[in-house]
Order: structure tokens, then sequence, then C-alpha cells
């Protein structure tokens, strides 16, 4: 029988490409996990990590084993997680990943209340893509997302929240320019851009290729604190989403809010989990979040613009 164990290691080492990195997560020695895989291969007859290069690349049986091996660790997991439930006891570990603006805003009441359901939580933070890649490969065990493509029968969806997004502008560009337009913004600024990585990214660039309009490629900023500091510092200008605001702390003497014309557009926060293997706890955090931005979010949202608040919808 394969070592569950060794493959646990096997697989940190692969997503990491680092044995140094995968024993400072696991909390293991490096010589323990180099041990670990080498006895793994010795098992299988074939190796695994190419130690040649760095960082660590995969050969192809590495690469099979990762693609089965997540799975059966995962399996695993949730069998013991099941046993554990039956026999009345309370379940281990839930590792939860949520996109970064969900997780520096709604996350902390979410979790502060989590932790009276589960011993132990794990929560990751980041982007959609990486974070729907985790859930996949069952290093997530439920994930709150923007992206719409973790779909299919093997998943089961809550949507969470709904927000416009709107414009930002710096206060003196505000009343230097009361009214102006996005066309004209392009004119007058540069666009401070998220990272055309990040599904907000995308968003925004298909949202103004719909207007037509194409400011030149000059600044892009990973994080939302940073981007509402170029845009308070006037820099440019940027479109932002409610959230986003709230995560950076946006400072209303510095920075204006304004909604965008026509339909505008927006983006939608959902729950994803593997279907079936939580029982009603999916549920029960969806509700916990409208609770939590009913009571929070949305006075915070109303102190940087009376209007704001109701950009964001609970689904």
């Amino acid at each position: 029988m394969l070592d569950l164990k060794a493959i646990k290691v096997f697989l940190a080492v692969a997503e990491l490409r680092s044995m140094t990195a995968a024993a400072r997560r696991l909390g293991l020695s490096q010589s323990a996990v180099s041990q670990a895989i080498r006895q793994l291969e010795e098992y299988i007859g074939a190796v695994l990590v190419d130690r040649m290069h760095r960082p660590l690349l995969l050969t192809a049986a590495g690469f099979a084993l990762r693609q089965r091996g997540a799975a059966l660790v995962g399996e695993a997991e949730s069998l013991y997680k099941a046993v554990r439930e039956q026999a009345g006891g309370t379940a281990q570990m839930l590792r939860l990943g949520m996109v970064d603006s969900f997780a520096a805003t709604i996350g902390p009441a979410l979790i502060k209340e989590l932790l009276s359901s589960a011993v132990h939580l794990h929560v990751s933070s980041g982007l959609a893509p990486g974070l729907g890649e985790a859930l996949r490969e069952r290093r997530l065990d439920m994930i709150v997302t923007t992206d719409a493509a973790e779909n299919g029968a093997t998943v089961e969806r809550h949507r969470l929240l709904h927000e416009r997004y709107v414009l930002l502008v710096s206060r003196p560009l505000a009343r230097a320019h009361p009214g102006v337009s996005i066309a004209e913004l392009a004119k007058l600024a540069p666009l401070v851009r998220f990272n055309s990585d990040s599904h907000i990214g995308a968003t925004i660039e298909h949202y103004l290729g719909e207007l037509g309009i194409a400011p030149p490629h000059r600044l892009e900023i990973d994080t939302a604190d940073s981007l509402v500091a170029m845009v308070a510092a006037g820099v440019g200008w940027a479109l932002i989403t409610p959230l986003c605001l709230m995560q950076a702390r946006a400072d209303p003497a510095q920075v204006v809010p304004l909604p965008l014309p026509g339909v505008g557009c927006s983006r939608e926060l959902t729950l994803v989990s593997r279907h079936g293997e939580y029982g009603d706890l999916p549920r029960t955090i969806a509700q916990r979040v409208a609770a939590i931005f009913a009571s929070e979010g949305r006075s915070q949202l109303q102190r940087l613009a009376p209007w704001l608040g109701d950009t964001v919808t609970v689904l």
C-alpha cells in the first residue's frame, strides 16, 4: 500500500517546487522530506522529481502521481471526517480559501464565528484562479471566489454577494472636473489598473473595451491598498469594487467614489465546496456572510458615500 503521509509530503513538494519550502509548511526537517520522497520513489520504482533543476520539476511519473494523489489524499481525509462525525466528534480541519478583498473585509468576522464549529481552520487568500485550482486538487475544502468557472456536478455553489464596480478619483480631481466622464478621464490622467492576470483586472478591461475606451497600459497594481493609495496621491484614476474599497480602508477625505454610467459592470462572490462533503455547513456560512455584511459591511460603505451601500446586494 502507498503511504498516504508520503504522498502528502510529495504533493507539498510538487506544489512548492522546493523540498525546503515543503518542509517548512509541513513542520518537518528537510532531510525527512527528502527521505519520504526517496522512499516513495523506491516503492513505486520510478523517479518522481527531477532534482537537477531549480526550482524542482516533476517527471512524467511525478506529474501522474500529483494528478491522482491529490484526489487519493482528499478522499482519505473525507473518510476520516465522516467517521469522526458519525462517532460524535468534530471536524478536525476546514481549509477555506477566499479572494483577498473578501478575506480582508467579511473574512475576520466569519472566521471568528467558524472557530466555534471546527477544531482547526486553515485559511488561504489569493486570486480566484489559484483558489479554484486548489479546490480541484483538494488542497482546499471550500472557496469564496469570483470565478464562475467552478461549476459541475462535483461542486455545490452558494451565492453570497453581488457588487457593482465604481469609478474612483482623487478629491482634487473630482473638484477640478465635476461630472467628468471615463472617456475624459482617460485623456486627463493614467488609468491605475489592477493586475491583468486577476479576475477583477480582466473584468475592467472587458468593460472599457465595450465602451470603446483604451487607456494606455502604464501602471498595473497587485493590491487594492496600493491602488487606492495611488489614486489618493493623484497618480491616476481607477475602477474598483466596494469590497476592495473597504479592504483598502479608503479615506473619503482623499478619494471620491462615483457611480459608473448606465448598467456599468459587476461581479458576484460565491461559496464553492465539493458536493455533500460538509452537510449544511456551506449554507450556514452563506447565511452568516449575509448577516455580517448587513450588520457591519453596509455601514462601512455608507461612510465613504451614502449611496455606496446600495452597490452591494446580499444574495
